[in-house]
């Protein structure tokens, strides 16, 4: 999976925006040593397997000292890793960055629905370095973060990603 595809946009995401959360994502893939050129992601949840990450290495002092505050990097490389799976996994697309307090992060709406309205919510974390007993701690919170929005009786995806590994849990609420 080619990270830089992020850079392109979705139609709820700017290529303004899109490339902030890339240059998270690089920044916390760069300093856990992983290599641009292909680097394997374990994904677990809806779907398991292994995916190959690949990126341009834009990694330098500059883009280091940009992304000083490491919680910031990691919320926002997750964000950019997170909507490349649900891309990946399922139909739906980016249309709306979420408002705060609704328990989610995006609006998803189907890829091919020209209204594009939101037909599904996501949410997202990160942890720079864990192990897979705090993601999975991490995905249960998550997703009971979701629930004051169940009422909407839309399908809640939860995206966990870790960096050191690297690893992401990916899937829907049941």
């Amino acid at each position: 999976m080619n990270i830089q595809t992020i850079l392109d946009g979705l139609p709820g995401l700017s290529k303004t925006s899109a490339s902030h959360l890339y240059e998270g994502c690089v920044v916390c893939l760069a300093r856990h040593n992983h290599s641009y050129k292909g680097t394997q992601l374990a994904l677990q949840g809806d779907a398991t397997e292994e995916i190959s990450l690949a990126w341009n290495n834009i990694f330098d002092d500059q883009l280091d000292r940009t992304w000083a505050d490491q919680f910031y990097a990691t919320e926002h490389g997750a964000v950019c890793l997170a909507i490349l799976i649900a891309l990946r996994l399922t139909d739906y697309t980016i249309v709306e960055k979420s408002a705060r307090k609704n328990g989610f992060d995006y609006w998803l709406g189907k890829k091919d629905d020209i209204l594009f309205q939101r037909k599904a919510r996501l949410e997202i974390s990160g942890i720079f370095k864990g192990k897979e007993s705090d993601m999975l701690a991490r995905h249960k919170v998550k997703i009971k973060q979701t629930n004051p929005s169940d009422n909407l009786l839309l399908p809640a995806y939860v995206g966990i990603v870790e960096f050191s590994k690297p690893m992401a849990i990916f899937g829907v609420k049941k």
